[in-house]
């Protein structure tokens, strides 16, 4: 060995990874990794929860009780690939009682966080150059899952009722559509709830054209007013309801729990796909969250959440309301952890905002970055959750010196 290695080529920032590299690379690279949020900027910028609140004491206790079991032994070997069958259990247990699925513990699939559950119906069960419908606008990171799989996106508009189903019918009758992608609880980024109509329309459309609904309930437990809205997967009498879950916002997004529930073919053929990228997830883990579930923490966390969010939410919609007038529409979601404010000013300068909010310490996303063309869109999404009143009141301020003088 050469006592004194030679550095890499002196390039700061190599035109592509194919000039950095003493080999050939793939060229049709994955999208774009999201800039890491420099330290001190207060995040508004996506629907994460305040991992302050959570009960890491119990969280600690649960997970040495599933270090210290007399089966520790198996939850520090390999496991079953489609996750701890106590966590898959608790799960069924879970969405059977509070959400109306008739879910058993063979109808579970545990992932690492709800991303990778929509990786797996990417590739699992979606025909590579088929096509899936996507909510307009929506939720870019499921988009760029699918059309990294092969598998063509096709826009369909959102309204004030959420997905429009006579709009996606007339595309699935020109287009080989194999699924539909919605996130009807909380419509993402916009915060609307399907209509009671139009999820009937879906669930029969689906039953019609045989395809698959990918339901993304990701944040089923937090709402504010009334009952939630049972998810489709509840409703489906047909099998055509592929439901994605996550304990992510309820916990921590860094715990990484996820959880896919379908038919057991479906669960069976997603833990195939999922055996060859990760073989398997944290069994302890899992067992610390399965814990949670069963002794009834993770449902008293979910209450006291509630309570703290909804506080949160009152004083951003106020906030805004008085700092900003007219100029900033922000009307309280019933549910969520973000609002969805329309702005007074041209698509431009809202990412303007975005872009000079940043400098001033405060992070918050343009409507443009929802839309599936990047067609103007005059909104904006602020995050609630992991700011405490202090924090919101400091947001606003520093958003209000960032805020574009409106063109004549």
């Amino acid at each position: 060995p050469e006592r004194r290695p030679r550095p890499f080529a002196a390039t700061v920032r190599p035109a592509s990874v194919a000039s950095s590299a003493g080999f050939a690379v793939r060229d049709d690279a994955a999208p774009e990794l999201r800039p890491v949020v420099p330290p001190g900027v207060l995040f508004m910028a996506g629907g994460v929860p305040d991992v302050r609140l959570v009960p890491v004491r119990l969280l600690s206790r649960a997970f040495r009780r599933a270090v210290m079991a007399r089966n520790a032994g198996e939850a520090l070997g390999y496991g079953d690939v489609r996750g701890d069958a106590r966590l898959r259990a608790a799960v069924a247990d879970l969405v059977r009682e509070t959400r109306g699925i008739p879910a058993r513990a063979g109808d579970v699939l545990i992932t690492r966080g709800s991303q990778m559950a929509l990786y797996l119906i990417a590739r699992a069960v979606i025909p590579a150059g088929a096509a899936v419908a996507v909510e307009d606008i929506g939720y870019r990171p499921a988009w760029d899952v699918f059309q990294r799989a092969g598998v063509r996106a096709l826009p369909v508009r959102v309204d004030a009722h959420g997905l429009d189903v006579e709009a996606l019918a007339a595309v699935a009758k020109r287009e080989d559509v194999r699924a539909v992608y919605v996130t009807p609880h909380h419509q993402y980024p916009t915060t609307v709830t399907l209509a009671p109509g139009r999820r009937v329309a879906l669930l029969d459309l689906a039953r019609r054209e045989r395809f698959a609904i990918v339901e993304d309930d990701y944040d089923h437990e937090l709402h504010y007013e009334g009952r939630p809205v049972l998810p489709l997967a509840g409703a489906d009498v047909h099998g055509c309801v592929v439901y994605v879950g996550t304990l992510s916002k309820v916990l921590a997004p860094g715990l990484r729990l996820g959880y896919v529930v379908a038919p057991g073919p479906i669960v069976e053929r997603l833990a195939r796909e999922r055996f060859l990228v990760d073989r398997q997830g944290d069994t302890v883990g899992e067992r610390t969250a399965a814990e949670l579930i069963e002794d009834g923490s993770i449902a008293r966390h979910v209450r006291r959440m509630r309570r703290v969010y909804e506080r949160r939410r009152d004083l951003l919609v106020e906030l805004l309301g008085r700092t900003f007038g007219g100029a900033v529409e922000a009307r309280a979601p019933s549910g969520g952890i973000a609002l969805w404010a329309r702005v007074h000013l041209p698509s431009a300068q809202i990412v303007l905002w975005e872009r000079r909010a940043l400098q001033q310490g405060v992070a918050f996303v343009a409507g443009e970055r929802f839309s599936f063309r990047g067609r103007p869109t005059p909104f904006a999404r602020f995050g609630f959750a992991p700011l405490d009143e202090r924090e919101l009141v400091e947001a606003v301020r520093r958003l209000a010196r960032a805020f574009p003088r409106r063109q004549a």
